[in-house]
């Protein structure tokens, strides 16, 4: 399921409030019936890129981040941040984010998801059984779909997911992202906008998404811009592994509480 715009709620001090894993870095595979509203040269593009990124076992990519912020003043902020996600089909998942407010860190063995927050010192973990689809889908469900971007593109197989819902898509043709030629996709569904930038080389990575959440006030924006792609890298199998830093006090993952928890006031 695609998320809308991130909102995390509005300042009370001079930090700002930011989810533990926004902007990371989601769906199991579902038949898809293709709209007659979407262009055929976009649903292919769309359906390499998932083919492609399905049959990588494991990879490397940064990922710099943004989230719209809308305050009731209507002014728009926008809340960034940049990180490394590592992952490994088979292995885990391991992703690390960087923001003004400090640094974030998720990891996923295979059998138990981590979460640690820097700035709060503070962890949770819980068993996750299945592999990386099943860990993003727990963590959703656990820390609420809102405050996750872009995990779209981490599903073994992004295209169900992304296009849940879709109404119409179109192909807008080349442009350049980053330096580098991309296929620039756009796609219409009920509640949200979304476009995806796909490298136009032999890799079709995606390079840059968006979504915008159209019928909200300002509509607001999620954007990540990736870089750095690497495939085929070998990565020790302790990276996705978690050791809680002596003192840091545990998070029950029964609390009903436990998103707002990992945001920094």
């Amino acid at each position: 399921m695609r998320p809308k715009a991130s909102f995390p709620e509005l300042p009370t001090s001079k930090y700002w409030r930011q989810p533990l894993v926004l902007s990371v870095l989601f769906m199991a595979a579902m038949p898809i019936k293709l709209s007659a509203e979407v262009d055929a040269e976009a649903d292919r593009i769309l359906r390499d890129m998932s083919n492609y990124m399905a049959g990588l076992e494991t990879f490397k990519v940064d990922a710099d981040a943004s989230t719209d912020v809308i305050f009731q003043d209507g002014r728009k902020i926008q809340l960034t941040g940049y990180g490394t996600a590592l992952v490994d089909r088979d292995g885990g998942l391991r992703f690390e984010r960087q923001s003004a407010v400090g640094k974030s860190v998720l990891t996923y063995n295979g059998t138990v998801l981590s979460l640690f927050n820097e700035a709060l010192n503070s962890w949770a973990e819980f068993p996750v059984e299945g592999g990386i689809d099943e860990a993003i889908d727990e963590l959703r469900t656990v820390l609420s779909a809102e405050v996750i971007g872009g995990a779209d593109l981490l599903y073994s197989d992004p295209y169900p997911g992304l296009m849940l819902e879709v109404e119409s898509g179109e192909y807008l043709g080349e442009t350049i992202v980053g330096g580098e030629r991309a296929h620039h996709l756009s796609f219409r569904a009920a509640e949200v906008d979304w476009q995806l930038w796909i490298a136009a080389g032999e890799d079709p990575v995606p390079v840059k998404y968006v979504i915008t959440s159209k019928w909200l006030t300002g509509a607001p924006q999620f954007m990540v811009q990736f870089s750095g792609f690497d495939s085929g890298i070998s990565i020790a199998p302790d990276t996705f592994d978690f050791e809680a830093p002596e003192g840091s006090p545990r998070i029950d993952v029964t609390n009903p509480d436990i998103s707002r928890l990992f945001v920094v006031e």
